[in-house]
């Protein structure tokens, strides 16, 4: 199962999945678009059927403005339910900060 690369928009946060044999590979990409430098945190859930579900959240300090902050990861349900052909991501909570 190498599925295919899924984009969510939210604002100026985009979410990659990659399903693949072992889990989800999530990508999120946080742009600061102020013009000072900012820092976010940010939670992602991945589900999928089956009740796979599994959340991760990153942190992103000091983005330069213009600059864009990147973090991955595999996602693997701690249930062991099957991993989703056809990943759904939702944006569970975002704050972003001076600095």
């Amino acid at each position: 199962m190498a599925g295919d690369t899924k984009v969510y928009a939210f604002g100026d946060i985009a979410v990659r999945l990659t399903a693949n044999e072992l889990g989800v590979y999530t990508a999120i990409h946080v742009a600061n678009t102020s013009k000072e430098p900012a820092s976010f945190s940010i939670t992602v859930r991945v589900t999928g059927p089956s009740g796979y579900e599994v959340q991760m959240r990153r942190d992103f300090p000091h983005v330069l403005p213009g600059d864009t902050g990147r973090e991955a990861g595999l996602l693997i349900d701690q249930d062991e339910r099957p991993v989703p052909d056809d990943p759904a991501a939702t944006l569970v909570s975002f704050e972003q900060t001076r600095g």
